[in-house]
């Protein structure tokens, strides 16, 4: 009983947005949310679950801060499905802003960051919603 209440906070394979053409599509139709340090960028995906794809570009710095964030993303997303609206596809892109503070920045500043860009993604749906 207790193993099927972690479950929910397992980041699992069908969750990773990984086919070019699926990030072609996002990319081609998204919306986009900006802040100083990520932009999201997404698009309804008609499954009962979100997928998520993460850029970090190489003026980020070397490859060990560059994967360090993308965990730290990944982490941010698998513990916080539930305030993250499903049925989408997400790509989250790091900004330059970012890099610049990141070494002073911990996985608590970064996530803060980029609940609020899932929160005024909420926002920006419900108030765009149909009528």
């Amino acid at each position: 009983m207790e193993t099927h209440s972690l479950r929910k906070y397992t980041f699992r394979k069908r969750e990773r947005l990984r086919l070019r053409r699926d990030i072609s599509l996002v990319f081609r139709y998204g919306k986009a949310i900006q802040s100083e340090d990520f932009v999201v960028l997404y698009k309804k995906n008609g499954l009962d679950y979100s997928r998520l794809a993460i850029i970090v570009k190489r003026k980020f710095g070397k490859a060990n801060r560059r994967n360090k964030l993308r965990r730290w993303i990944r982490e941010c997303f698998r513990l916080n499905k539930d305030s993250i609206p499903k049925g989408y596809d997400f790509i989250v892109i790091a900004r330059k802003a970012l890099s610049e503070k990141f070494e002073k920045s911990n996985y608590k500043v970064v996530c803060k960051a980029l609940l609020g860009n899932f929160e005024r993604l909420i926002d920006a749906e419900s108030n765009t919603g149909t009528y």
